[in-house]
């Protein structure tokens, strides 16, 4: 069988492949593609062998995490609880996606958000540090080439003390992660991106901080006036930079499907026993007959019973001029009837609706990669540990 899971937390393609070679050698999985730019699995497994449990042991503690999407197969207890329909106390159903939304259960996106949010913050913070380090860069190229005057006992003073404290900040609270990720390489050999900046940063800081603590003792060994500080604190701030952009961008990789998903109807007009009674769209079956009003959206695939109209089907087609419909002519869910009255016969529901099939080709484009990708990857996997 065939699932789909998230990952969280990691930063470079060469995550992404240490955690499909890693899943790749357990016994039951037949193959593994993690897509870093979506930040999902794809694994292809034998049930009877493996799992989604075992799988969260072998992913976990390489610093990363797997975690249980909505459309997997194999459901926990867990995902259960917060994507199966739910009855309410007034014995009215709730889709496991609005209940999970109404229970703050469905986090994902907000945690998104606020993470974009908290890095947007850190960046106002690190920039004017990046800023001063470069203008200090080029005046210390600018003296040592004697292009420029040297600069005055105070200035020197009040940059030999500034430095140490702004990159002091900037390695521990801004790099964090890179600190982190140099501790996860120690512990299980795996190199990422963030373990070669950990690496350079943290030695360059750590020269640093020895050079400006013992001064004096060194002065007669080394020159104590060239420190890294600066280094650090550029390294650091740039590249936080470019996580920044690449967070921002992530967010938006879904905001397609999003679209689509956002003009799915939320109810449908049912006749039920000779009555008409409006319900949620996810209790819609199959030939229901559903009552299309004039200038609604049609909520489900289905056949016209009776009534004929003319139906905007630009969302589908791009064609901006409505089709006339008639009966035993077919419609789309969520395209929008422009003129009469209409019933329609449900024939098509969710996973089986033309929506559902856009989204899913959406979703497989994603998936599906450049041949000069495909390189690029391969390079990254064996670039890290060299360096």
């Amino acid at each position: 069988m065939q699932d789909t899971y998230k990952i969280k937390w990691m930063s470079c393609a060469s995550c992404a492949h240490h955690i499909e070679k890693s899943l790749g050698k357990m016994p039951g999985v037949e193959s593994c593609e993690v897509n870093f730019a979506t930040e999902t699995a794809k694994v292809v497994f034998d049930e009877t062998k493996t799992d989604f449990d075992a799988m969260k042991k072998v992913v976990d503690p390489l610093g990363y995490q797997l975690v249980q999407n909505s459309n997997s197969k194999v459901q926990s207890s867990e995902w259960k609880m917060q994507h199966e329909n739910h009855i309410m106390p007034d014995w009215t159903m709730m889709s496991g996606e609005d209940h999970s939304m109404h229970t703050g259960l469905n986090q994902s996106k907000e945690e998104k958000l606020k993470e974009l949010q908290s890095m947007k913050q850190k960046i106002f913070i690190v920039m004017p540090f990046v800023v001063l380090s470069f203008i200090y860069m080029i005046l210390d190229i600018g003296w040592q080439r004697k292009l420029l005057p040297m600069m005055s006992e105070w200035l020197y003073e009040l940059f030999h003390h500034l430095f140490p404290l702004l990159a002091t900040y900037v390695l521990f609270v801004i790099g964090k992660q890179y600190i982190i990720a140099l501790r996860r390489f120690i512990k299980t050999g795996v190199a990422t991106m963030e373990t070669l900046i950990g690496l350079g940063t943290v030695v360059g800081f750590v020269y640093s901080f020895i050079v400006t603590a013992f001064e004096w003792p060194l002065a007669p060994y080394l020159d104590t006036s060239i420190h890294y500080y600066d280094v650090v604190i550029v390294v650091i701030g740039f590249i936080y930079y470019g996580k920044y952009l690449e967070t921002r961008s992530k967010l938006q990789t879904g905001e397609a499907i999003e679209k689509l998903l956002n003009l799915q109807a939320k109810t449908a007009i049912v006749e039920r026993d000779g009555h008409e009674q409006e319900i949620s769209i996810d209790q819609v079956r199959h030939d229901d007959i559903v009552i299309i009003k004039p200038w609604s959206k049609i909520p489900v695939d289905g056949i016209i019973m009776s009534g004929m109209s003319s139906i905007d089907e630009s969302m589908i087609t791009g064609e901006s001029m409505p089709v006339d419909k008639k009966e035993w002519d077919k419609v789309i869910g969520w395209t929008m009837n422009k003129q009469w009255f209409m019933k329609i016969k449900a024939t098509s529901l969710g996973s089986d609706s033309m929506l559902a099939h856009i989204i899913t080709m959406v979703q497989d484009a994603q998936w599906s990669k450049a041949p000069i990708q495909k390189l690029a990857d391969q390079i990254s996997a064996v670039f890290v540990p060299i360096v």
